[in-house]
């Protein structure tokens, strides 16, 4: 599997080169990882399931009453019923820490768990290979509390490789896919987090298919990967599970949801030169030019609702890009502009030396405004730098390399939070990452995930974050 992992790296480090030298369509990195990871099965869901990230919120709260003085009115008033506050649950006790091979230190989780879990937790998903690539020592589902205690809750199928996708506050299941136990690509379906229970939704995709969202009328949205001679496929499945196409893509890629949940954002026929929208609810697919002459550009991310960020900059010749030297994006003036969906450019910055340049197709939209990115490194056939965020006045680096040497990131919206996914990954034939929670607006950042020790292939496969 180590194989695996270095081709899965190379064409993702592949795709951004041809979005750097604008030489061909360049869909996004989590796009190359969907297509690559299809195949190759343990390095997907660290990669590109973690970056998808869903929790629970929302304990439920107790009910207050107040009751009139009573009288004595003729005829006589009836008694009301009388409702009982839910009492608060006090402090949650946990036992002694455990220790397994493959996994961070846990608690085993206690009775009353579930009066507990709200707004602020986190379900993980670990599946740990060691570096013989064998069997999985475990296969669990962790809760990590908001002051970072990880409590086990249930064990799964080890022959499965389970991933969240999302996870509803008001829900004890959340949203999963997985491969194994069949022959089609992916099941999707349900996990109790409590419980480890699985269940299968009653009608499955034909090929592989990621979760993007839910629109503004609550249905999910789902990509359905081509098959031989089709071309990729946007879903929305109801609340009742009736399936609707929304529409038929033209290049591959993963689509981005904006934040209305009304607009889809997709590569365009010819990525550098112009994107694609999608409108959910009529399924009308246009093209939106840049207009920027020569220039090559990529989408970053949605700044909100009805523009998207744009990086542009001088062309890049295919000599250049063939030499694997670092592109000085400061030489070829990178610029980050606004594009409305109308079409209509707004330069934003012209970066500087020193600043951190976003990597095309990386963005993610915080609750809070900030468009979160990944540092690209000048590279064509380089590592991620970090992450850093656009505040709509300066570009500015929150997340490094860390004690671990991270050289490869994902960005992901969260709730109120961004999720980043980083690894060593790009430069070592090890998967394990480390999954941090970043509040845009002040920057701040604390791990969700932590290392674990050990020579191992892949640890954690899944995070999600309560919504």
């Amino acid at each position: 599997m180590a194989r695996e992992l270095s081709e899965l790296l190379a064409d993702s480090v592949e795709a951004r080169t041809r979005s750097v030298a604008g030489l061909a369509p360049a869909p996004d990195d989590m796009a190359t990882v969907v297509r690559t990871v299809r195949r190759r099965r343990v390095v997907r869901r660290t990669l590109q399931t973690l970056a998808v990230v869903p929790i629970v919120a929302g304990v439920a709260a107790g009910a207050y009453l107040g009751l009139g003085a009573l009288q004595s009115p003729t005829p006589p008033a009836q008694t009301p019923d009388v409702v009982v506050p839910a009492p608060e649950p006090g402090e949650l006790e946990l036992g002694d820490l455990v220790t397994e091979p493959g996994l961070p230190p846990f608690h085993e989780a206690p009775a009353n768990l579930r009066a507990y879990v709200g707004a602020g937790w986190a379900a993980l998903t670990y599946r740990p290979l060691g570096a013989d690539d064998g069997a999985p020592v475990a296969h669990t589902v962790l809760l990590a509390s908001p002051d970072g205690a990880l409590v086990r809750t249930a064990d799964l199928p080890p022959e499965l490789e389970v991933s969240l996708v999302h996870w509803d506050a008001a829900s004890e299941r959340a949203r999963v896919t997985w491969t194994g136990g069949s022959q089609r690509p992916v099941t999707t379906g349900w996990l109790d987090v409590f419980t480890g229970e699985l269940d299968e939704d009653p009608e499955q995709f034909e090929a592989w298919a990621q979760f993007l969202g839910h629109d503004a009328a609550g249905a999910e949205l789902w990509v359905e990967d081509p098959t031989e001679g089709r071309a990729p496929t946007v879903w929305a499945i109801g609340p009742d599970g009736a399936r609707r196409e929304v529409a038929a893509l033209v290049v591959e890629g993963t689509p981005r949801l904006d934040p209305s949940g009304r607009t889809l954002l997709v590569p365009g026929t010819h990525p550098s030169l112009e994107l694609g929208l999608v409108d959910v609810d009529s399924g009308e697919v246009r093209e939106v030019a840049y207009g920027m002459g020569d220039r090559m550009c990529g989408v970053v991310g949605w700044l909100d609702a009805t523009s998207l960020a744009l990086l542009c900059h001088d062309p890049v010749t295919e000599e250049e890009a063939a030499a694997l030297d670092r592109v000085d994006m400061v030489a070829q003036r990178a610029t980050l502009y606004a594009l409305d969906t109308a079409g209509t450019s707004t330069p934003l910055h012209t970066f500087a030396e020193g600043e951190p340049v976003p990597a095309v197709w990386s963005g993610a939209r915080a609750v809070s405004g900030e468009l979160v990115y990944v540092v690209m490194s000048g590279f064509p056939g380089g590592c991620s730098q970090g992450v850093a965020l656009w505040d709509g006045q300066a570009p500015r680096a929150v997340l490094g390399a860390g004690e671990h040497g991270a050289n490869t990131f994902l960005v992901r919206e969260a709730g109120e939070h961004v999720l980043v996914v980083s690894s060593g990954s790009c430069e070592s034939d090890s998967v394990q990452a480390e999954v941090t929670v970043l509040d845009a607006l002040t920057g701040s950042t604390r791990v969700l995930t932590p290392w674990v020790e050990g020579d191992w292939q892949q640890t954690l496969t899944s995070a999600a974050v309560a919504r």
